[in-house]
């Protein structure tokens, strides 16, 4: 009767190598920086209660809580009010935020933290282009 092979196999080998190859792969990818929030320009309030018109047709980021909805339509835009506090600034300020039918799935309530990406139109209205809560 023949002898068993004892020791390494090529197989043992490959197999421990497709496992270090997936671990590797998973520890990559779960180690990774998530992308926390939106790039761009960030928001000034009081900026924009002194002179919105150097702000008009500008994107930027602002990050806020919201106080109040301030007009309902379910087929178009809602405006809510949010509150946003400026870097070394001691009381929020509450802006108009007009966020559009789009967005409607998303279930936006009072006392809750919102970061929007928005354009600040012609009129000085913002915009919500994109919306996430924070």
């Amino acid at each position: 009767m023949p002898r068993r092979q004892s020791g390494l196999q090529p197989a043992h080998l490959f197999g421990a190598l497709a496992f270090l190859a997936v671990a590797g792969g998973g520890f990559w990818y779960f180690s990774r920086q998530k992308e926390e929030g939106f790039s761009g320009n960030k928001f000034s309030a009081a900026q924009y209660q002194q002179n919105y018109i150097g702000l008009r047709g500008n994107k930027y980021v602002v990050t806020g809580i919201i106080t109040k909805q301030l007009r309902y339509a379910p087929s178009s835009a809602r405006l809510f009010s949010l509150a946003v506090t400026d870097d070394g600034a001691s009381e929020p300020i509450d802006l108009a935020v007009l966020i559009p039918p789009e967005f409607s799935s998303i279930n936006i309530q009072t006392g809750q933290s919102f970061q929007l990406k928005v354009l600040v139109d012609k009129d000085g209205l913002l915009r919500a282009e994109d919306i996430r809560k924070s």
